[in-house]
């Protein structure tokens, strides 16, 4: 999306944002993702420091990857969007 104007880029990244933010809000997890997330921290709990920090580095790591994965897709989700549209709008225009 390198051609894409900065701003519109930008605009469609606070759009990710706030999909994925109310997304994150809306979802339930299950008792099973419950008893994963215990279980997990009861791991942690049972480890030295050192252990624990890179636990914890390595959650967030895995969650920021997530993240950009979620976001790419979203982003491919529009190019479609607009590779569908852009001919119905303007038929003589082709890309």
């Amino acid at each position: 999306m390198s051609n894409w104007p900065e701003w519109f880029q930008e605009a469609l990244r606070q759009r990710f944002y706030q999909l994925e933010l109310a997304s994150e809000q809306q979802a339930s997890c299950s008792s099973e993702d419950n008893n994963l997330f215990t279980q997990m921290d009861r791991f942690k709990t049972n480890q030295n420091e050192d252990i624990q920090h890179l636990l914890s580095e390595w959650e967030e790591a895995i969650g920021y990857q997530l993240s950009q994965d979620k976001q790419s897709i979203y982003m491919e989700g529009v190019k479609d969007g607009i590779r569908l549209i852009l001919p119905v709008m303007h038929p003589t225009v082709t890309r």
